[in-house]
């Protein structure tokens, strides 16, 4: 009896751990036709960040791509506890239009990858005391040249050690 028991909690920890991981976008759910693997284009000057940030984009157009196929994604200080996330397209030298992060938000970009169109970002929930309270996880999928949000968790702060 114990050994079915004991049988009987390991299946439901697996379930359970399958259903978590399934209760999220994945990024084989949002895969890319192909990776770009040509020429990569200059810097597009015509956009007013490219000209104030140039020296970020311009070393990470220097990079593979690293989301939705074509984009490099690289990021800056804008001031204390300040970063923005840039997105610049191998194939057109272009800046996407928005990003993440900047004094307004700080959602930092922690997940991509090349062949996917899947990006998660997460932001820290301070209270007045500067101390993180909770996360913010949030999921989006990138179509027609826009970010779409999927999912959003929230959960509990890290705990130190």
């Amino acid at each position: 009896m114990k050994k079915f028991l004991m049988a009987l909690f390991v299946s439901s920890m697996g379930i359970g751990l399958a259903q978590a991981k399934s209760s999220v976008p994945q990024f084989t759910d949002y895969p890319v036709k192909s990776v770009y693997t040509g020429k990569t284009a200059q810097l597009d000057m015509t956009d007013p960040d490219a000209r104030m940030f140039r020296t970020r984009p311009r070393e990470a157009l220097k990079e593979k791509p690293d989301f939705a196929g074509e984009y490099v994604i690289t990021m800056w200080g804008c001031g204390a506890s300040c970063r923005v996330y840039s997105f610049i397209n191998k194939r057109t030298g272009k800046l996407l239009a928005g990003g993440f992060g900047g004094e307004g938000s700080q959602e930092d970009v922690i997940a991509s990858k090349a062949n996917s169109r899947l990006l998660v970002t997460q932001e820290e929930n301070m209270n007045e005391d500067w101390e993180v309270e909770s996360v913010t996880t949030r999921f989006y999928v990138f179509e027609n040249n826009k970010f779409k949000l999927l999912k959003t968790v929230k959960g509990p702060a890290p705990k130190e050690e």
